[in-house]
């Protein structure tokens, strides 16, 4: 069974790693993190309640720096 996200838990995810989108309207999201890694994402938001697909959930967490989405959900998991 894969491991599914909304739109919500990505855009509070990149909240908290501190990233904005580059300019207004654009869904490519960079800054540094609490940890001092600059990261850069392309997350194109639409909804809260929209499910991510599984693979632009994949994408999203090697560019975020995790090696798999189970990592990628247990970090929020516990952190938010």
């Amino acid at each position: 069974m894969p491991v599914r996200f909304d739109h919500r838990k990505i855009k509070r995810l990149l909240n908290y790693f501190n990233m904005k989108s580059v300019r207004k309207g654009s869904s490519l999201y960079e800054g540094f993190g609490k940890d001092g890694k600059w990261r850069r994402c392309k997350f194109d938001y639409h909804k809260d309640r929209d499910l991510v697909k599984t693979g632009t959930a994949k994408v999203i967490a090697v560019s975020l720096g995790f090696k798999t989405c189970l990592e990628m959900k247990k970090f929020i998991d516990k952190k938010m």
